[in-house]
Order: structure tokens, then sequence, then C-alpha cells
């Protein structure tokens, strides 16, 4: 799997803030809250619930937990139609939710590996999202691990590179910016995107591994080595938990 794909890729496709569309009443909204919890928990039947209430009554909210029931299913490219289908209604009827709804789209996609239309939907999006800068940043970032996927590294370093100006308390960013400098042997650029991303998420094992990779790099095993280990207790079971293992067994005191 391509490098920047691969870091990160299963963020969450929560619920949007408020309940999205045209659910006002009451009753939309306990209809909304119902099908989202149901979604999330996997319940048996929630894919044909979510369904039903977006052929009868359901508008933006309906189409939404549909997607969220998909995803909810490990259904990422079904998933991502529907919230494609929500992002239009919702665009068409004015709601500032649809350029969250494109995002959450392209994020299905990048989860489905569909990499080329993932850059389509999050460069769509980030029009409707042009006066948001920390929304445009987190679809800069997804836009460059798809650019990334498909071979267009400068594409993604351009798209690294502007979100965390937009975004700069996202440690993701600062992640992926320091991992693909570090790759590239871009070391001058990789050490301070990586250290912001460690001052930012000093706990995610994601970020700890990269940054113990940074250190070798620099010849600081010892540090290193204290890094990986950090890796391993916060995610043993996780693929940059694994990583920082296979390191340390490479690299023993």
């Amino acid at each position: 799997m391509p490098l920047l794909a691969a870091l990160m890729l299963m963020q969450v496709v929560a619920p949007l803030p408020a309940t999205p569309g045209a659910a006002t009443t009451p009753n939309e909204q306990a209809l909304y809250a119902d099908c989202v919890r149901a979604a999330n928990e996997g319940v048996p039947g929630a894919i044909d619930a979510a369904t039903q209430w977006k052929n009868g009554t359901g508008g933006v909210p309906a189409r939404h937990c549909l997607g969220l029931a998909y995803m909810g299913a490990n259904r990422p490219a079904d998933a991502a139609r529907a919230f494609e289908d929500a992002a239009r209604v919702a665009e068409a009827q004015g709601n500032p939710a649809a350029a969250e709804l494109y995002g959450q789209a392209g994020n299905a996609l990048l989860i489905a590996e569909q990499y080329a239309r993932a850059e389509v939907v999050l460069s769509n999006a980030m029009v409707l999202a042009a006066r948001r800068p920390a929304l445009k940043g987190e679809m800069l970032i997804d836009r460059a691990r798809a650019r990334e996927a498909q071979g267009n590294a400068l594409g993604a370093r351009s798209d690294l590179e502007q979100a965390v100006e937009l975004a700069p308390d996202d440690a993701l960013g600062w992640l992926l910016l320091g991992t693909l400098a570090r790759r590239e042997e871009r070391l001058d650029a990789a050490r301070p995107a990586l250290a912001n991303a460690l001052r930012l998420a000093p706990d995610d094992p994601d970020v700890q591994l990269e940054a113990g990779n940074m250190a070798a790099m620099d010849g600081d095993y010892a540090k290193a080595r204290t890094l990986w280990n950090a890796a391993v207790r916060a995610g043993r079971d996780t693929p940059a938990g694994k990583s920082a293992d296979t390191a340390l067994l490479r690299n023993p005191e």
C-alpha cells in the first residue's frame, strides 16, 4: 500500500457536529440519532433501516446515516456513494454540511483504495471549504494521500505544505509531511515536521514510530529505541506498533 495511504488510513467517519440537513423536528432528530447509533454499533439491519428512511421521508440525514451504516459494514465504496448523495442534496439546499459530507466521501474512497476518484471528490469539496481553513486543511491532507497513492509525490508534498499552514495544530499533517520528506531523504525538512507531530501527538504510535525512524537516520539509536518502545506500548497490535517492534529487533542495544 502507498506510504501516505497506509498511515492513519482508517480514520473514523463520524456523524456531523449537528444533525445535518433538514432534521429540524424532534422526530427527525430522534430518527437520525437512532440511525447513527445503529450504524456505529453494527446493528443488523442498519443498512436496510437507513435505506428505508432515505426512500421515505429522509433527506440529508438519512443519506448520511446510510453512509455510516455502510462504513460499519466495511463497505467503504458504497459508503462513499451515500455520502456523495447526501452532499449533493445538501449543496442543492445551500446546507453548509455539504463540504464535510464531500470530505467524508473522499475519506471513504481512500479506504476503498479508489484514489483517483478520491482526489476528484476532495478537490471539489475544497471549493466549498474555501473559507474554512481547518476543514480545508483536513481535506488537503486526504488529497495528499490520494495523490501519493497515484505516484504524485510532488502534488502530495504541495498539499501537505498547504495543510500545515492552514491547520498547524493537526498532527497528522505534520506526520505525513515529515514521513514523506524522510522517505525522500530531505532530512532538513523531515526533522522539524516530525518534531511538530511529536509535540502535538506525543502518545500516538504512528508519530512515535516515525520520530524514532528519524532519530535512527540521525544516528541517535538511544532516542530511536525510546520512541520505538513507546510506540509498542501505545499500540502493540497496530501496524505502527508492530513496525516499531521489528525496528527494535533489528537495532538491539
